[in-house]
């Protein structure tokens, strides 16, 4: 029988997984003209959207152990791929489920920049639900989503990984 632990590490994956997805599949529709618009001054990043998508991917690839810095493509349209496979590695690089959770929180705060997307209650409470599975957990209480999120975000600028 699985430990709580790890019951919470494969859960929080999936949902990482699931969440990747669903934003990848949205941003392989994008055209140019809304990769090159500027992010909206919520999202308290400098640059475009296009930007922002690479901020979230090298942030995955760093909470993923990428041994080096990840490069910028080309072209703005390979971004969800980037995005997909940084995702995949996190999630298949075994993280516990605190790290994971903070990783959704990441996405999800900046899905609601790109995409003008609510989290859903649903999904807070699932966050939190494994949050409390996770005995490493070292999150105080009262620690909302998007504030662990935002403290992620600004651990991978003061990184310079965005």
């Amino acid at each position: 029988m699985p430990t709580r632990r790890a019951y919470a590490r494969r859960v929080s994956s999936r949902l990482l997984v699931r969440e990747s997805a669903s934003l990848v599949g949205r941003l392989r529709l994008w055209t140019p003209a809304r990769w090159d618009a500027c992010c909206p001054e919520e999202a308290q990043l400098p640059g475009t959207r296009a930007d922002l998508v690479f901020h979230l991917a090298t942030t995955f690839a760093a909470l993923a152990g990428a041994p080096r810095t990840m490069p910028r493509l080309d072209s703005d349209l390979a971004l969800p791929d980037q995005l997909a496979v940084t995702g995949d590695e996190l999630a298949r690089s075994g993280p516990g489920a605190e790290q994971v959770v903070d990783a959704v929180a990441h996405l999800l705060l900046h899905r609601e920049h790109l995409l003008g997307d609510q989290v859903p209650s649903g999904l807070v409470a699932e966050l939190d639900a494994l949050d409390r599975l996770d005995p490493d957990s070292s999150r105080p209480d009262g620690t909302t989503l998007a504030r662990r999120a935002r403290r992620v975000c600004a651990t991978a600028v003061r990184a310079g990984q965005a």
